[in-house]
């Protein structure tokens, strides 16, 4: 791997040696040059790892409307140097999911830090040569002894440096044993004062220990790339979550080391679930899991019959069953979930992408997500982006953990939906069913769209108006009829009898609209003394294989006459020898 590093900015070393910060790599040298001081300069920095959590998201908003309250600039850069766990697949899906909430960011392209590898090694060669960092050789298990010998004197593991002896020296090159590179950090106390807790943060002089800055594998630590790249960016303000707070002082010791000034940092408040436990990408897989418990319970099935269903590795689900810290990546998890009959609207939503597939506008989310941690004041709660935008400012972000209320969330994107202009709402269905693709709706042209939109006024999510809608594009063969269904409304209410009826006056009718279905049916009603309900509910299981739809005689008048007559007669075929 070669060590130069192109283009790089003039800069001062703490001991006074001059050295040349670099530029990110695929970034606008010009846009930095063109920063003044004061210019706000924020960025979203995700790893590649998957879908974008909601707390990420968050964080990404805060830092999006901190840049344009200002006038500033948001920057994007993916931190993709853990090669075990960073995928092309994951990022584009970040990708996705930051422009579908609409948080667009102004470098083309996006910086990368796999890309920057001889930057890093440029600079950290540069420490190693002027004694602020030095290769370690200790092993996981050597590293492991040590903690275990601070903890049975009950005190905390410390790491300074260690200079291994000459005999130590020559067995390691023997071994060829792989070096980690740590940063010197000075043993003295750090602080920087937190922008969003607005206090001083220190750690004493006593906890200071040298960090690694490169791994084994020659890939930077995130301490050491995030440090570099925020100073080679511009980055004026630096806006996460509180589990980076101690990170902050092994990032002064870089910038300190490196002659870089710091940013301004603001840590901030978690995102816990509504009973308080803390909201993470484990609480989806928890509740599959309990799901395939109960569904081998019921079944009496095996986890090797599981596994088997599923289309994975026996010892994969095996291991996955009996331990809570084995996680099913995405792929696994809808595996699992389509051999026991689970749907993806059972499970709490967790990543962006399970807002997209269930069906939530991106602006009642983001509006929803401003409000986890932050107030605007003045009580007010329902806001566009503008109002957000312009009403943000640090000091507004709260210090105590937010609690994520679903109810609340869903009430935001009701009325989102209600109040938004069907031609955006067209739109957002539309980019809703490209992430569903199994609905049939997908074959729909936006006119059938806004028709179905119309006819489910109130609804919550877009997955309310798709799923009880998809019946009326299906062929008529491919209906199931579900047997709660069969079983309450054909028999027990004597449906069977009415479709009977029915048959022949909706054959007949002169036109096939909603009004002249209405009215033949509340006709028949009187004439037999039914409710409507008794003859509605036989209707829509009839054509749609179960008591759900949207109002049935706009569903008939969409489904037309040929459809609608040749399921009436499929359903009293199948239904006729249980009669």
């Amino acid at each position: 791997m070669g060590r130069g590093a192109a283009r790089r900015g003039k800069g001062r070393g703490p001991a006074g040696r001059s050295f040349r910060a670099p530029l990110p790599s695929g970034f606008d040298a010009r846009i930095i040059a063109a920063m003044s001081d004061r210019t706000v300069v924020s960025r979203f920095a995700p790893s590649p790892t998957g879908y974008l959590h909601v707390g990420g998201a968050r964080t990404a908003l805060f830092s999006w409307l901190l840049a344009r309250r200002h006038r500033g600039r948001f920057l994007l850069r993916i931190e993709d140097t853990d090669l075990a766990r960073s995928t092309e697949r994951a990022c584009v899906q970040l990708l996705e999911d930051l422009r579908w909430l609409g948080l667009h960011w102004d470098n083309d392209p996006v910086v990368r830090q796999s890309a920057r590898l001889e930057v890093y090694d440029h600079l950290i060669d540069d420490l190693k040569s002027r004694g602020l960092a030095y290769d370690a050789y200790e092993t996981a298990g050597e590293l492991d002894a040590l903690r275990k010998v601070a903890e049975r004197e009950k005190r905390a593991f410390i790491y300074r440096r260690r200079e291994p002896g000459e005999e130590e020296k020559r067995r390691f090159a023997v071994e060829n044993r792989p070096a980690v590179v740590r940063l010197a950090m000075p043993v003295r106390e750090f602080r920087f004062h937190d922008a969003v807790l607005d206090k001083d943060i220190v750690m004493p002089a006593e906890e200071a220990q040298d960090f690694v800055i490169r791994k084994t594998d020659g890939m930077p630590t995130y301490h050491f790339a995030v440090v570099v790249d925020d100073h080679a960016m511009g980055i004026s303000h630096v806006l996460r979550g509180q589990e980076h707070l101690k990170n902050t002082f092994y990032h002064l010791a870089i910038q300190e080391a490196l002659g870089y000034a710091a940013p301004t940092y603001g840590h901030l408040p978690i995102i816990l679930n509504i009973d308080g436990s803390k909201m993470g990408k484990r609480d989806r897989d928890k509740k599959i899991r309990v799901h395939a418990h109960g569904w081998m319970k019921n079944s009496k099935k095996t986890p090797e019959e599981l596994a088997a269903a599923a289309g994975l590795p026996v010892e994969r689900i095996g291991g996955w069953l009996k331990s809570e810290t084995t996680q099913l990546d995405l792929a696994e998890q809808q595996s699992v979930m389509e051999a026991i009959g689970l749907r993806e609207s059972d499970l709490p939503e967790i990543l962006v992408h399970d807002f997209r597939k269930n069906g939530y506008l991106p602006e009642a989310l983001l509006n929803f997500l401003a409000l986890l941690g932050w107030n605007p004041g003045g009580d007010r709660e329902r806001m566009s982006m503008d109002e957000l935008v312009e009403a943000f400012d640090i000091g507004g972000i709260g210090k105590s953990n937010a609690r994520f209320d679903r109810a609340k969330l869903l009430n935001f994107n009701t009325e989102a939906a209600a109040s938004a202009d069907p031609t955006r709402l067209v739109a957002v269905f539309r980019e809703y069913l490209s992430v569903n693709p199994e609905s049939p709706l997908n074959g729909a042209d936006d006119a059938m769209l806004g028709k179905l939109l119309a006819m489910k006024k109130g609804f919550r999510t877009l997955r309310e108006v798709d799923e009880p809608s998809r019946f009326l594009f299906l062929a008529d063969a491919a209906i199931q009829y579900t047997p709660e269904a069969v079983e309450k409304v054909l028999k027990k209410q004597n449906g069977r009898a009415v479709l009977v009826d029915l048959n022949p006056i909706l054959r007949d009718l002169p036109e096939w609209t909603a009004e002249t279905i209405e009215r033949a049916v509340e006709a028949y009603c009187q004439s037999k003394s039914l409710g409507l309900g008794k003859v509605a509910q036989p209707l829509r299981v009839a054509v749609s294989g179960s008591a759900v739809s949207p109002p049935i005689f706009q569903s008939l008048e969409l489904l037309g006459r040929p459809a609608t007559l040749a399921r009436l007669e499929r359903c009293l075929a199948e239904t006729q020898a249980s009669a």
